[in-house]
């Protein structure tokens, strides 16, 4: 797909009125979390709310569903005894949005009342002065919603397996025995395509069957072959979900051996696919379980569809590659202000709003994870020594959660075009050289258990990579997922010269100066301060020194400035890093 030229066919489609259905813009003179006036234009047929989690972009997209005729937001938010929605007659929550009627924009006020019988009602009301509304009073639009929240999508399966409580009976000891027990009776109404009587009760709906358009989109998608997919309707486990059956040319497989990734695809393609003409679709976190290829090759599907059936989609999303591309007008930016209250910038490029998501924050950097504080601040005071421009082009930043958990994040980042650098503590180094695939004997990487087992060795820890489909069929993907690991590995990682970072600065001499200025002691016998490694070397000076540990901060920045003062072979191995770094980012 030639990204720029359906976006500019898509902009060119909205300018000429072909999207007739299309809400311009809606604002909020108070609803829950915006503040106050918010407005949000929609100035491209596809929107792309973006932010942090708890942010405000679910609650607005909920809104957006509530706007049409027909439609209310309380079927998603409601007062409850624990979370009351509180307001005054006199400034309800609502919301104002505007639509094309013969050529003039005019604006519909919904807003939250309490009717009898009727709590949590949302109606269209006259228009309100003080919100700037003309006085004339007009319908809601006329236009179908299909909203789909990605995190509750789940098979019946999944929802019956990981989410509904079960008491063992006699005859059924476990959730499994259960499966077990109707897994027969789903086959049949797969097989038979009848509805299934139960205890006289009609247990299912009839099967649906994916057109061969939906399961070429499906497969697209999710680069796989499909050969059918059906969908089933049932409450054999209980409450009524659905199950999937798919068929390749190799398998035949349910929703219980997919990907969750795999079953939300083909929830979002059949919707879609069916759904009528100008529909408002509004999707939330639809990355969710998705590999990343899977992510790209999802917005080109959304992209076609709604040139093709002229819908205006709005998604909430944490997914870059979602926006990789995408011109600024469809991008809004939830952030938070001084007050908890969220705001929302209307446009924004595409490497701003990652900066909201604190991805590639500085993106025209070279970026630096280091596992623990100490490390970054070592980094940061041997990039500030060097200076000039050298220490502008860098970007350093301390990631909590330690060494192995830095390793695994890259693994779900392997289709990002500028992946960072690794700068791991010494005791991370499990081999003397990093492995080179293309030297490595053929018979040891082909397949994906053997270079799984190489890949232990190098980063100490497995490491688990994120496939599209489900348990049976993703080998070839796995091996392509490892191997771009390995060469991010081999060009990205690299150690500290020491084991860890407080063994490179450490120094007896600044120490006993330190305790002689502060503690009047001379030549103190530091045996009872190096008891364990450098790092508690380092506690229990503070401790000493200070009688708490809160000064190891400054502690650390005396010694730093004091060894890069000494510029020894370590500050040099560092220099060195710094440069491979600088020839390896290009």
């Amino acid at each position: 797909m030639e990204l720029k030229k359906e976006i500019t066919t898509l902009k060119r489609m909205l300018q000429n009125g072909v999207f007739h259905k299309h809400i311009h813009y809606i604002r909020y003179p108070k609803f829950r979390n915006l503040e106050p006036n918010t407005k949000i234009t929609f100035d491209f047929p596809i929107t792309f709310f973006v932010g942090k989690n708890g942010g405000g972009k679910s609650s607005t997209l909920q809104s957006l569903y509530g706007a049409p005729f027909d439609y209310s937001l309380s079927d998603y938010w409601f007062s409850t005894a624990i979370d009351p929605i509180q307001e005054l007659k006199e400034d309800r929550n609502c919301f104002i949005y505007g639509f094309k009627k013969n050529s003039n924009i005019i604006e519909v006020l919904k807003q939250r009342t309490q009717r009898k019988n009727k709590l949590d009602y949302w109606e269209p009301s006259k228009p309100v002065k003080k919100y700037g509304m003309a006085s004339v009073k007009y319908s809601p639009i006329k236009r179908k919603v299909e909203y789909i929240d990605f995190r509750s999508e789940l098979s019946a399966f999944d929802s019956f397996m990981y989410f509904m409580p079960f008491n063992p009976s006699k005859g059924i000891g476990s959730k499994q025995d259960f499966v077990r027990r109707y897994s027969g009776k789903i086959k049949e109404a797969f097989d038979t395509g009848k509805i299934i009587n139960h205890f006289r009760t009609n247990k299912n709906r009839p099967v649906k069957k994916l057109s061969q358009q939906e399961i070429d989109d499906i497969s697209y998608i999710l680069g796989k072959e499909y050969s059918s997919i059906e969908i089933l309707d049932h409450n054999f486990f209980k409450n009524w979900g659905f199950s999937v059956r798919f068929t390749s040319p190799a398998l035949k497989y349910s929703e219980a051996f997919a990907g969750s990734g795999e079953t939300a695809v083909i929830v979002l393609i059949n919707k879609i696919h069916n759904c009528k003409n100008e529909t408002l679709v509004l999707l939330d976190e639809p990355e969710t379980s998705l590999h990343f290829g899977a992510q790209k090759r999802l917005i080109e599907y959304l992209i076609k569809k709604t040139k093709d059936k002229h819908l205006q989609v709005v998604v909430s999303t944490h997914s870059p590659f979602f926006l990789e591309g995408m011109p600024k007008e469809s991008i809004k930016v939830f952030s938070s202000n001084n007050f908890g209250l969220f705001h929302v910038e209307n446009e924004r490029e595409p490497r701003e709003a990652l900066i909201e998501l604190e991805i590639n924050k500085d993106s025209e950097k070279i970026q630096v994870l280091v596992e623990d504080r100490l490390g970054s601040s070592i980094l940061v005071k041997v990039l500030e020594k060097i200076g000039g421009d050298i220490k502008e082009s860098f970007s350093v930043k301390y990631l909590p959660g330690g060494a192995d958990a830095l390793k695994q994040r890259m693994a779900y980042n392997l289709d990002y075009i500028n992946l960072p650098f690794l700068l791991l503590d010494g005791d991370q180094k499990k081999l003397e050289t990093h492995i080179d695939l293309s030297n490595t004997p053929p018979n040891q990487v082909d397949t994906y258990h053997k270079l799984s087992n190489l890949l232990k060795s190098q980063t100490g820890c497995e490491i688990k990579f994120f496939t599209d489909g489900g348990n049976n069929s993703n080998e070839e993907q796995k091996i392509d997922l490892i191997t771009k690991y390995f060469s991010f590995y081999l060009n990205n990682v690299f150690y500290f010269p020491k084991l860890i970072p407080e063994d490179i600065i450490w120094c007896d001499e600044l120490a006993k100066r330190k305790i002689k200025d502060i503690k009047n002691l001379s030549n103190y016998d530091l045996t009872k301060i190096k008891s364990g490694d450098s790092k508690n070397w380092f506690v229990n000076l503070s401790n000493f020194l200070y009688n708490e540990s809160s000064y190891l901060d400054l502690i650390h920045l005396d010694f730093i400035l004091s060894w890069l003062n000494k510029e020894d072979e370590n500050y040099k191995l560092i220099r060195q890093i710094i440069e491979r770094i600088r020839i390896n980012h290009g």
